[in-house]
């Protein structure tokens, strides 16, 4: 996509993280501030989506008829159905070319490993983004509650942003279902390393413990450890630092109301 194009955001996150969520969620807040969100469903295998999306790649690859055709199982299927995806990301980078807005938010499939992970899907992001393109990426708030959880989706973040090379914040989704106490724990842990390293001494310690911590201060030090911005699609918190975001990467736009977001590195 050219330079022209509105910037483009992917939503990612582990199966049931919030992405559509706030992807409905974000496309309706920042319509109130006249800023044209255009949002995109690029879940070949999603049931349904609560939002009304402006392109669904449904409307090109159907799971189901995926599964049918080729006799494949629902994973064997969602593999199948990613590389097809991705063999027709001219076709679809095209579709948005066609689209006039403000910026351009993408749900990702629930299956992480299958936006991330497979060759074709950089081929995808580079059509569909290119340099216009940035990840949002969500944290589950139950898996959250655990140092061990925290740790493994600190690291999953930073292989995603590894892998597609795009400059990623992360957000802890659904902040809204944690008690007081929990959420301020898992933002300390997203701030200060040293706590997160004595949380997960206490609960497991061992050689796995060592492991988990060398991968965390090899981040630090090649500055690769963002903070974390809690979010609430239900009650549209964190919603203003999703559009802050958006306009520290690619400029423009309404400046975002209800307060400011963290100082983050998004390198």
């Amino acid at each position: 996509m050219d330079s022209s194009t509105p910037p483009v955001l992917f939503v990612v996150g582990t199966a049931g993280a919030g992405k559509s969520s706030l992807v409905n969620s974000f496309q309706r807040w920042s319509r109130f501030l006249d800023i044209e969100t255009m949002s995109v469903n690029l879940d070949p295998g999603a049931e349904r989506v609560h939002y009304d999306p402006e392109f669904d790649v449904r409307e090109f690859i159907s799971l189901t008829d995926v599964m049918d055709e080729y006799d494949l199982g629902p994973n064997g299927a969602q593999i199948l159905a990613a590389d097809l995806l991705a063999a027709q990301a001219e076709e679809i980078g095209l579709e948005l070319e066609s689209l006039s807005g403000d910026l351009i938010i993408i749900d990702t499939p629930g299956q992480v490993e299958l936006f991330a992970f497979r060759q074709a899907s950089n081929h995808l992001v580079d059509v569909l983004g290119g340099e216009n393109a940035a990840i949002v990426y969500l944290f589950d708030p139950m898996l959250s509650k655990t140092a061990s959880g925290f740790v493994s989706q600190m690291l999953l973040s930073s292989i995603v942003h590894f892998r597609l090379g795009l400059p990623t914040i992360n957000f802890l989704s659904k902040s809204d279902l944690l008690e007081e106490d929990e959420l301020a724990k898992i933002l300390e842990w997203g701030e200060r390393l040293e706590v997160l390293e004595y949380a997960l001494y206490d609960e497991a310690g061992g050689q796995r413990t060592e492991f988990a911590i060398g991968q965390l201060r090899m981040m630090q030090e090649s500055g690769i450890l963002p903070g974390l911005v809690p979010l609430s699609s239900e009650l549209e918190e964190g919603l203003a630092d999703v559009l802050t975001f958006a306009q520290s990467m690619f400029g423009g736009m309404a400046d975002a109301k209800d307060g400011s977001s963290p100082d983050l590195d998004f390198e």
